[in-house]
């Protein structure tokens, strides 16, 4: 069973100058899935939850980005917890100078800690899911539920890509764990599968995945009939 998700793949294309674009395989493809941006040398790509469904759709989406020319510049592998955080504890045990320095950011759905730099390779975040979803669409999953993120780019990427293209996400959940001091939580906290969060709050939780997911794609497909639909 899998309990590390990935959530976020980000990649890019490389253009030539005298290439069509519309005649690009992976424009093509990309265009299909979401909606790329494209310089003088690159086509980039970031696909999200709206995108990524579970762990074998995220596996042939690498594939198929690499299949196409494509390299993967950033992944983003996601634990979730049946339980709540204590974020002041956390950020003190993480206060010291052998581990990347931790930040508190502060946001309207409550408190979001950082470990590490975004600019380093590997960057934590940890975060009350339940408030975050509860912020965005004012509707209540009904259970404590803990997001941590492990956000993974530059010369890390190969070697966490490899680990989840060979289904070793156990080895990308321990090191998760004991890097970043999060064993100690974990002893009072039970990780929760996808099929755990649809059980304990299946019905609100999918409404608002499968509700912004129609909206999104509306919005996508013809921006200004959505903008007259909701009197904008």
């Amino acid at each position: 069973m899998e309990y590390v998700q990935c959530g976020t793949i980000k990649a890019q294309f490389p253009l030539a100058g005298d290439c069509d674009l519309f005649a690009h395989p992976a424009y093509a493809w990309a265009s299909y899935i979401t909606r790329p941006r494209v310089t003088d040398h690159f086509i980039y790509i970031m696909l999200g939850h709206t995108t990524v469904r579970d762990n074998e759709h995220a596996r042939w989406l690498i594939a198929e980005i690499e299949a196409r020319g494509g390299h993967i510049t950033r992944l983003d592998f996601a634990v979730d917890y049946l339980a709540p955080f204590a974020f002041d504890d956390y950020y003190d045990l993480m206060n010291d100078d052998k581990r990347p320095f931790p930040s508190v950011i502060k946001t309207p759905h409550g408190n979001t800690v950082y470990v590490g730099k975004r600019s380093s390779s590997l960057m934590l975040r940890v975060y009350d899911k339940r408030a975050e979803i509860l912020h965005r669409t004012k509707a209540d999953i009904g259970f404590a539920l803990t997001r941590i993120e492990l956000e993974v780019k530059h010369k890390m990427v190969q070697r966490y890509k490899r680990l989840f293209m060979s289904g070793q996400t156990d080895i990308i959940l321990a090191t998760i764990q004991h890097k970043y001091k999060l064993r100690l939580f974990t002893l009072n906290a039970e990780i929760a599968r996808p099929t755990d969060i649809q059980e304990k709050g299946g019905d609100v939780f999918a409404f608002v995945q499968r509700y912004r997911r129609i909206i999104g794609e509306a919005y996508h497909t013809n921006k200004q009939q959505f903008l007259e639909i909701i009197g904008e």
